[in-house]
């Protein structure tokens, strides 16, 4: 195994066995590069790879700082429409993208088991589409990017600040951002340009650096496609 990689024993809130889990050193891992969407690129394997825990023995799968915050309301959803029919499989040890795309999407399916809050569901759907950006599959890529914007959309519009760790106007950069990447832009530049006129979020420079240059882009783009 990846000598940045260790094995970590937890315990499974839902079925209560104790399993085994694959973590990151993540002060050994050196960032190569960052995208206009927040997603981090790193020089020896991806740390993304690694973000989801899933119970071998019942099928549960969630972010790992997730993992044992399940509610107790929420446990009897996850064995009747998760663990019944759920083929015993380990996801230990390290993994290729294609199963860490396969475990994302189990903690997907268990968000939508518990109907969780939609910038939960936006925070997993976004991390799905990176995953396809790593296999360069712009197909899938751009279909969980409109997941993920459909959601963060509903969560600005229903849920209270910060979503998470999310405060409102890097919300409103990854809703603009994502416009601009799924081809709507002149959604794009609406939302860009509320973040750079605001005089609240000018307590973030790089933020609104960011939003300035993607505001641009945008314009260029739009302008270009009407050419």
């Amino acid at each position: 195994m990846n000598d940045l990689l260790y094995n970590k024993k937890v315990m499974c809130p839902v079925c209560n066995r104790e399993i085994e889990v694959t973590k990151v050193k993540t002060k050994g891992c050196k960032v190569k590069s960052r995208d206009t969407d927040m997603c981090v690129h790193y020089e020896d394997l991806n740390v993304l790879f690694y973000d989801v825990w899933v119970c071998e023995n019942c099928g549960y799968a969630a972010l790992q700082d997730k993992f044992e915050g399940i509610f107790t309301r929420d446990i009897a959803a996850i064995k009747s429409n998760i663990s019944q029919n759920w083929v015993v499989r380990s996801f230990k040890g390290e993994r290729e993208v294609d199963k860490a795309i396969e475990a994302f999407k189990l903690a997907l399916l268990t968000l939508k088991v518990r109907n969780a809050k939609a910038s939960e569901v936006a925070k997993v759907c976004l991390r799905i589409a990176w995953l396809y950006r790593d296999k360069n599959d712009i197909k899938r890529e751009t279909e969980f990017l409109n997941f993920a914007l459909n959601s963060y959309n509903e969560a600005y519009l229903k849920e209270r600040f910060p979503l998470d760790k999310l405060d409102e106007f890097t919300c409103m950069y990854i809703i603009a951002e994502l416009f601009r990447r799924v081809g709507k832009l002149e959604d794009a530049i609406q939302w860009f340009s509320r973040i750079v006129s605001s005089a609240e979020a000018r307590r973030n420079p790089k933020l609104i650096d960011m939003a300035r240059d993607q505001y641009q882009l945008a314009k260029d783009q739009l302008a270009e496609a009407n050419a």
